[in-house]
């Protein structure tokens, strides 16, 4: 059987173990995802080698989502693919994590990235009451 496509979530904080743990309300049990935090007391390099030494083995169906694009997180992951056939994607939210997921059993390809990117893009709306009063 296929294993799963390994996802990493790389964030500031906490929050990449705090969204990784709310998918089990949203999609049940979830295999093969680590969130690999950046603390404030980290280096760059020491950030590195936290993930080096946590993601092992990797292949070219993982996926590394990063929070902020052009943040610590995305520099580093991206300065790691010189080394791994990684895809990243910046940007995280919840349901391109979930889309992710749901694609974990496929290979990666440009249609699967378009989707992730997409899902995590359609998830931001303006949720406004449509009948507010003005003023």
């Amino acid at each position: 059987m296929r294993e799963k496509n390994k996802i990493i979530l790389l964030t500031h904080g906490g929050w990449g173990a705090a969204l990784n743990k709310s998918m089990g309300l949203l999609v049940g049990k979830t295999e093969n995802i680590m969130d690999i935090g950046l603390t404030a007391n980290m280096t760059l390099d020491q950030y590195m080698l936290k993930i080096e030494n946590s993601v092992m083995p990797v292949n070219k169906n993982t996926i590394v989502l990063t929070d902020i694009p052009g943040g610590t997180t995305s520099n580093v992951a991206l300065r790691l693919t010189q080394k791994y056939p990684w895809t990243i994607l910046s940007g995280v939210n919840a349901l391109m994590l979930v889309e992710t997921i749901m694609h974990q059993n496929e290979d990666i390809t440009a249609e699967i990235v378009k989707k992730i990117l997409e899902a995590g893009q359609q998830s931001q709306k303006n949720l406004n009451l449509l009948f507010r009063s003005e003023g």
